[in-house]
């Protein structure tokens, strides 16, 4: 991928920097990963079976 610049709100930068601390990584590191992972998520042949933390799929009815 290339680098650039990502500009970030602050409250969306907390979260973040607390999901990067609790992976024992920087920022800017989470953020490349998460960027990442985006754009090999754009390859619906390769879906994985189970989503990331802290997203749904919505078919679970509560």
């Amino acid at each position: 991928m290339d680098d650039g610049t990502v500009s970030v709100p602050d409250e969306q930068y907390e979260r973040l920097a607390a999901l990067a601390a609790a992976r024992g990584v920087s920022p800017e590191t989470q953020l490349a990963r998460l960027i990442d992972d985006a754009y090999a998520g754009l390859d619906g042949d390769e879906a994985p079976e189970t989503l990331p933390l802290g997203v749904c799929d919505d078919s679970a009815e509560e």
